[in-house]
């Protein structure tokens, strides 16, 4: 897989994973289906621009250090646009899950993604 396609994929998938493990808290159970999407989103999201960073700089703590700003931002913005129903933000528990998970996508963009293949004209 090229570095998009494993940031895209991976990104797709953890960010699955996180919005979905906040079945676990009942408190937010009404919001689940958007919880869920945001998640998703934002993974794939994060994924796409690690793979896209790791598409031109060749670092992994530079792709590490890009995946974990680009998922901390994106994190930031979620948790500052969804307040529950009596106005509380959680940012510490939606933030420090998408750091996690722009870390680990560009880790994996840098460390695992395959070279972009190019077609040459015939």
């Amino acid at each position: 897989m090229t570095k998009l396609t494993t940031g895209l994929v991976l990104g797709g998938i953890l960010g699955l994973v996180d919005g979905l493990a906040a079945f676990r808290t009942p408190q937010v159970a009404d919001m689940m289906a958007a919880i869920v999407l945001g998640s998703t989103t934002k993974g794939v999201v994060s994924g796409l621009a690690a793979g896209a960073f790791a598409r031109s700089v060749r670092s992994v703590p530079a792709g590490v250090a890009f995946g974990l700003l680009v998922g901390l931002v994106l994190a930031f913005i979620a948790a500052w646009a969804t307040p529950d129903s009596a106005g509380h933000r959680y940012y510490f528990s939606i933030m420090l899950p998408g750091a996690v998970l722009g870390a680990v996508v560009g880790f994996a963009t840098q460390r695992f993604g395959g070279p972009d293949t190019q077609r040459r004209p015939k």
